[in-house]
């Protein structure tokens, strides 16, 4: 054992689940509904059964040690501007340092990685050697895959290939959006993968129960959790599914 393995171990429960809060929106958003207040957000679900959240690194400075000392925290480590730009970037950069993640007490750093653009390999490059950087330090390294042509976050040709270009890439977690025929996407990664979200046509629930029978290992929800009128009564429901 040494300590990468140990904390990708740590990271999850000892079932092997895993459910994230994805409060990290606002860095491409601005305020959002629902996450005004970030801190309060935070403490809405702190008594649930989620275990831990996705934040960006100015939330952390902001949090109390003491209340999320049992949850997993996930620092977002890349950017790639924000809704107020001209253009969708096919390049996300890396921001955040392998140390900083360190001085912040991140369990674990999740990375965007753009495919499918102009900046094809310069994104798969990036990813690469911030993976190296990190592991350096034995912290775990989630990637989230999207597309260039964001409609294309959901075909299930993209999601698979992308899925898997991730794990050979080094990623010790992929975060992949919903598809059709998930069970290929989970055949074809060899590395656990996170379920980002779902239609927003869709039932919560039932895509939840599709993932988690086609072997996803948990859930990274935002909008489906800090925009529900009952945040509590979502994880509970999800933890069901999730858990049994």
């Amino acid at each position: 054992m040494n300590g990468l393995e140990r904390n990708r171990t740590t990271l999850t429960r000892e079932d092997g689940t895993l459910f994230l809060a994805a409060f990290d929106h606002p860095q491409i958003y601005g305020v959002m509904n629902g996450l005004e207040d970030p801190l309060a957000a935070i403490l809405k679900i702190i008594d649930t059964d989620i275990d831990g959240y996705i934040l960006n690194p100015g939330i952390f400075s902001l949090l109390d040690a003491t209340v999320v000392r049992s949850k997993k925290l996930v620092l977002r480590a890349s950017l790639g501007g924000t809704m107020m730009g001209t253009t969708f970037s096919d390049h996300h950069s890396i921001m955040v340092s392998p140390q900083q993640a360190l001085d912040l007490g991140a369990d674990a750093v999740l990375i965007m990685m753009v495919l499918g653009g102009s900046s094809d390999k310069e994104s798969m490059t990036d990813v690469a050697r911030a993976i190296e950087g990190f592991h350096r330090l034995s912290i775990p390294v989630m990637v989230e895959v999207l597309h260039a042509d964001y409609t294309q976050n959901n075909d299930p040709s993209f999601i698979r290939n992308g899925a898997r270009i991730a794990a050979e890439l080094g990623a010790d977690f992929v975060k992949a959006f919903y598809c059709e025929d998930f069970e290929a996407v989970v055949a074809g990664c060899p590395v656990p993968i996170v379920l980002a979200g779902g239609p927003k046509e869709a039932n919560i629930l039932d895509i939840a129960e599709t993932v988690v029978s086609a072997g996803a290992i948990g859930f990274a929800f935002g909008r489906n959790l800090f925009q529900h009128e009952d945040p509590c009564s979502v994880v509970t429901s999800l933890c069901q599914v999730l858990r049994g």
